[in-house]
């Protein structure tokens, strides 16, 4: 396999990694945090302020990734991850910490749209979908190591060791991708003229289908990272981020072993499956019982790790090599505004009462069981070849 992909993926997929593990560690922290600040009730903006910052600028940098290039984009979210997690200490009351929230999901707002352009411009079509697999693999060990380890980070080092750690892993992500080779063949200067958008430049209608899809399914997701911190407690669960350290372990399992799937059997047969574990993982979820909450977090990774490549992988298909960045803009757009749905509304049904469970996962499951419609009824058929059934 290491034979099969050219160095620069090999360097990306390192950078996403460690790009990855830079804010995650602070992910299961951050609701304890905010209500040491008297924000008990802004839990879900912890969240849902970093995923519109990251949706608002998807426009700018996909347009930008198309012209000025691939690396700048991802150097741009790798410096203000740094820069965010320097700040953090300074801004210890509820709004400055919400304030720096928002400019921080900028950083994936940036980094992830360059990163699937760039691996776009160096995969063949064929082999798409084990590429994303493979690059989604980077991401799930980033984001398993950040859950895993930041209740011992914050055990032994502090809050604000913690803060500084997350700048410091931010800031070797940067340095890989400064190794990196520029992908886009021709670039341009960056001017001031560059940020003013145009229609296309907001919505890519070439990527419509793959992006409902997303923005219906990760809801589950905004509600699971927002809320499992507080589920965990309730259930007598002592590591907050455990849950989503067994989704990690199974979406890396799934990604080693499906990855190929969607590149054979097409993106819809593979969303097919994949958005009935989500249905699946949301129900088990609304019986707050400890057995079923291992279960579903096992069908969580199931569902994360066959979706996700194959409705990257259908994005890049319908670009088509033109135009990526806005391609990629558009899914990640709706990548952000699912998660922040998920995220924000789910906390309110929640409203701190532990028996709402019940209620927040039965909405995210009608969102996933709504997408699992739309692909049995509801999508039209473009190219036979990489997404038919």
């Amino acid at each position: 396999m290491l034979k099969k992909y050219p160095i620069q993926f090999w360097l990306l997929c390192l950078s996403t990694l460690l790009f990855f593990f830079s804010f995650t560690i602070l992910i299961p922290e951050l609701p304890d945090y905010i209500t040491s600040l008297g924000g008990e009730d802004y839990k879900g903006w912890t969240i849902g302020l970093f995923t519109i910052a990251a949706g608002l600028s998807r426009p700018i940098s996909g347009k930008l990734a198309d012209i000025i290039g691939r690396k700048p984009i991802m150097i741009f979210g790798g410096v203000v991850c740094i820069a965010m997690s320097l700040l953090y200490p300074l801004f210890t009351f509820v709004f400055g910490f919400l304030f720096l929230r928002f400019f921080h999901g900028l950083s994936t707002g940036f980094m992830p749209t360059g990163s699937v352009a760039y691996l776009a411009d160096i995969i063949p079509a064929d082999r798409r979908g084990e590429a994303m697999g493979l690059i989604g693999i980077m991401n799930n060990i980033g984001m398993m190591s950040g859950y895993a380890m930041s209740s011992i980070i914050m055990r032994n080092l502090g809050l604000n060791n913690m803060f500084y750690l997350s700048g410091i892993l931010a800031f070797l992500s940067v340095v890989f991708i400064l190794t990196m080779k520029e992908s886009l063949p021709k670039t341009k200067p960056l001017k001031l003229a560059y940020f003013k958008l145009e229609k296309e430049d907001l919505w890519d209608s070439r990527a419509k289908e793959p992006a409902l899809l997303m923005l219906l399914t990760v809801a589950m997701f905004g509600a699971i990272i927002t809320l499992i911190p507080d589920y965990s407690v309730g259930l007598g669960i002592e590591n907050k981020g455990l849950f989503i350290s067994i989704m990690t372990v199974s979406t890396i399992f799934t990604r080693l072993f499906t990855s190929k799937l969607s590149d054979i059997k097409g993106r819809i047969y593979s969303c097919k499956i994949g958005t009935s574990f989500w249905v699946i993982a949301a129900v088990l979820l609304m019986f707050r019982q400890e057995e079923l909450f291992y279960l579903s977090a096992i069908f969580s990774g199931l569902a994360s790790g066959i979706n996700s490549p194959a409705l990257f992988a259908w994005a890049v298909d319908v670009a088509n090599g033109i135009r990526a960045g806005r391609a990629m803009a558009t899914l990640f757009i709706a990548l952000e505004a699912g998660i922040t749905i998920g995220a924000v509304v789910s906390a309110a049904i929640y409203n701190n009462i532990f028996a709402n469970f019940t209620f927040v996962f039965l909405g995210v499951a009608l969102m996933s069981l709504i997408a699992l419609l739309y692909l049995f009824v509801g999508v039209q058929k473009q190219d036979p070849k990489s997404i038919a059934n």
